[in-house]
């Protein structure tokens, strides 16, 4: 599925973020296996290894597209795994154009928005009336409410979507897409990580060239499912 980022009227992209949509369901209630260093493959889907570190912790990977995908291992060290990824959210963001995913001023009003992402869908009409399809899971007139778990924030020219699931582990993901291509041509970025509640987290993030990231994603996700499960 194409990356779609279709914006009118910032502020009814931005009620959104208020929509309650459905929980997805990525075995989130399996148990997450804890290891202390990473399986990479040779290959995975479209993905081939390009380098693995000599201790374990990380590998990175790219397809024919010129995406690239790095499968790391991170401790938790006390911290809660917000904390934990931000590090790595940050570093992401600077390669999409400066200001993407950062909340619009645009002032109240009626209007649509269409977004396809990778994985998550979700279509507006007005401040409170949105189907939101994510992982597969749809929900239709989804309307206020709020502790989805989900946050979304939609503008002219980006989108970017945070999950956090329920579960017996961790299972957090982040995407942020632009219509327009970051300082080494990427239009897609984003992480999903998985892994026990104590850690450590196995992360994988992409970055993609291409509008159309759904097979990066689902290749990516199965690195994961080799490493810990989920």
């Amino acid at each position: 599925m194409k990356a779609r980022l279709v914006m009118i009227t910032g502020a009814a992209a931005l009620a959104l973020a208020g929509c309650e949509p459905p929980h997805p369901h990525h075995h989130s209630d399996a148990v997450m296996r804890t290891i202390d260093s990473l399986d990479c493959p040779d290959s995975q889907g479209d993905l081939t290894r390009k380098s693995q570190s000599a201790d374990g912790k990380s590998c990175d990977y790219t397809d024919h597209a010129g995406s690239d995908v790095t499968l790391q291992l991170v401790a938790l060290n006390g911290q809660d795994a917000k904390a934990a990824l931000s590090p790595i959210e940050t570093d992401l963001k600077g390669e999409l154009p400066a200001g993407a995913g950062q909340k619009s001023d645009a002032g109240d009003g009626e209007g649509r928005v269409d977004i396809d992402l990778p994985g998550i869908h979700i279509h507006a009409s007005g401040k409170d009336n949105a189907d939101i399809n994510v992982g597969g899971d749809a929900s239709g007139g989804a309307h206020a409410a709020g502790g989805s778990g989900i946050s979304i924030d939609a503008h002219d020219k980006d989108a970017q979507v945070s999950i956090n699931e329920t579960g017996r582990g961790i299972h957090m993901s982040y995407i942020l897409a632009s219509d327009s291509a970051g300082p080494n041509g990427y239009k897609v970025i984003g992480y999903e990580a998985r892994g026990p509640q104590s850690g450590p987290l196995a992360v994988v993030t992409i970055k993609s060239k291409s509008d159309d990231a759904d097979d990066l994603r689902d290749d990516a996700r199965e690195l994961l499912r080799v490493n810990v499960g989920g």
